[in-house]
């Protein structure tokens, strides 16, 4: 294991491996239309000459946009643009046409490296035309003056000066929220505090040499890019590449990752293809207890995990508890854009309902309007041209104002109890925070996602979508149990708090029709915009008849958002 000292860079992290270990296999492509390992001697000098010809071509500190599906060139690219000395911009493949032309200007972006991208067709007439363009491979073709190839840059780099050395506190990457609420704001990392970061997630993980990580989320989140990508540069772990939601299942055997991130959403899928295999392993295996554990481990290509660790959004208790079943423990971590990691569960100390113990090298506290604040080495620069913005998140001595309520309890575990700009208050004048009680009402296996409302209403309102389970049930017992569930719950918290009808819908949120983030966070303003006219019905009704909970039969349809 190599010295993780403060002098050095991520540039430095991967010259190591490329000197001791330089034919060890680092990134991995094994899809369906051939396999590619590049080693950590092929991705150091790929990364070198791609440099050099950035710091020839680009003038240092500019911004330079990367759009591509996740992919071994996505890693390679981001340190070639960090490595000259300019900034990279991480561009999601799924951001819609509005939100790339915002950012894209925003940023002043003078460059971008184009992968394979779903999006490409409708965001590229956003581009302004003096922009050049460097094809990674498997990109779209580009009809523009200034498009290279990256196979071409590389060629070219190894015949140039190498760029110069490169500060740790200089400006690396700015990385755009995924916008919950309003447009996103680009936050500011430095190769040093993205380092930090990375040797704070890859201790709590204990990532070493052997490691393997299998890469599915976006890059161009900070969450993926710090546990994947950060991570591995810094511990020498290897990358495999997940090449479509399809193939998923099969790419996890092939990596048999030794750590793994999980959002809600990945667990609940990865469940019911375990149990569509389940009946097959128990006759099988004969009902052995153990053996179908470990089956049902491998089938899942989980087997060698040593840390799981589920973020994002909530996981429902029950989906945790049958993945304790299969020896499978999924670690409640936490953490922002502004600094990640904040808090983890750890291997030997892990507390249900709770986001864990400070992660290594980081301090929490509470401020004393009861806000979760923390900081560490991995704290961003701030806000890309938001001084005010910087200056409210970003206190003085480097804390960071997290935006989430909560308390450290006696163990030293951090319990989140809602997000302060989520809090509303209902039509009684009383304030509600609704983040526990959606926990709540989330650990019913009717239900799968959920969100609490009720502004200006006499009493809460839920809305729900079903899950697969209720939805081949009879829609009366659907209807009874979750009423009774709502009941149950109502008696454990404050009366003003209480619901008084829930709202169910099929169709799942998603990306596609505009409720979840890149990231699959709810947004919450789009949800509630979407069931605003059941909310303000439900809300008339508990007005006129204020007697008992109810419930507003399912929609069978969402339509898309713009």
């Amino acid at each position: 294991m190599m010295n993780h000292n403060k002098q050095q860079t991520l540039l430095d992290d991967i010259q190591h491996w490329a000197t001791y270990t330089p034919n060890d296999p680092w990134l991995i492509e094994d899809w369906s239309q051939g396999k590619q390992v590049i080693n950590w001697q092929q991705g150091v000098q790929s990364i070198s000459h791609a440099s050099a010809w950035l710091a020839q071509h680009v003038t240092p500190g500019s911004r330079v946009g990367l759009l591509s599906n996740n992919c071994a060139h996505w890693v390679l690219s981001d340190l070639a643009i960090m490595g000259s000395g300019n900034v990279t911009v991480p561009l999601f493949s799924t951001m819609s046409a509005e939100v790339f032309e915002y950012v894209s200007e925003f940023s002043n972006i003078s460059t971008l490296f184009l992968g394979p991208a779903a999006n490409w067709e409708e965001v590229r007439d956003t581009l302004p035309k003096h922009i050049a363009i460097v094809r990674l491979p498997g990109a779209p073709q580009v009809q523009a003056d200034n498009v290279y190839e990256w196979q071409d840059i590389v060629a070219i780099g190894a015949c140039l000066t190498p760029a110069p050395k490169v500060k740790g506190d200089n400006l690396a990457t700015i990385i755009f929220t995924s916008g919950t609420t309003g447009k996103p704001k680009g936050v500011m990392h430095s190769l040093d505090s993205l380092r930090a970061g990375g040797i704070s997630s890859g201790t709590l993980m204990q990532a070493n040499q052997q490691g393997r990580a299998l890469s599915y989320l976006p890059l161009a989140h900070v969450g993926e890019r710090n546990v994947v990508e950060v991570t591995s540069a810094i511990f020498g772990v290897s990358v495999y590449f997940n090449e479509n939601l399809t193939t998923f299942l099969n790419d996890m055997r092939k990596a048999q990752p030794t750590f793994f991130m999980g959002v809600p959403r990945i667990w609940e899928n990865l469940q019911s293809a375990v149990k569509g295999h389940l009946d097959t392993l128990t006759k099988n295996l004969k009902a052995n207890p153990a053996a179908v554990k470990k089956a049902s481990r491998e089938f899942l290509g989980l087997d060698h995990c040593q840390y799981i660790l589920t973020s994002t959004a909530a996981t429902a208790t029950p989906l945790k508890e049958w993945y304790d079943k299969l020896g499978l423990t999924l670690h409640d971590a936490y953490g922002q854009t502004e600094l990640l990691p904040i808090t983890a569960n750890r291997i030997d100390n892990h507390k249900a309902n709770s986001i864990g113990l400070a992660a290594p090298g980081v301090e929490v506290r509470i401020s004393q309007q009861g806000e979760i604040q923390a900081r560490s080495q991995a704290t961003s620069l701030g806000y890309y041209k938001m001084p005010q913005a910087s200056a409210n998140t970003i206190l003085p001595l480097g804390w960071v104002c997290t935006g989430d309520k909560g308390f450290i309890d006696d163990d030293h575990h951090v319990i989140i109890t809602g997000r302060i700009k989520e809090i509303f208050k209902t039509g009684k004048g009383k304030y509600v925070a609704p983040a526990p009680i959606e926990g709540l009402f989330l650990d019913h296996s009717f239900v799968e996602q959920v969100c609490l409302t009720g502004s200006g209403q006499p009493q809460t309102i839920m809305i729900a979508v079903l899950s697969q389970k209720a939805k081949l049930a009879e829609p009366r017992q659907v209807e009874a149990e979750l009423l009774s569930h709502m009941a149950a719950i109502n008696g454990t918290i404050e009366k003003h708090a209480a619901m008084g009808a829930l709202v169910l819908s099929h169709t799942p949120w998603t990306q596609q029709n505009g409720l979840l983030t890149h990231t699959m966070k709810m947004k919450r303003a789009q949800v509630e915009k979407h069931f605003a006219q059941h909310v303000q019905a439900a809300g008339i009704r508990m007005r006129d008849d204020d007697k008992k909970p109810f419930v507003l039969m399912p929609m069978p349809h969402l339509s898309p958002v713009a």
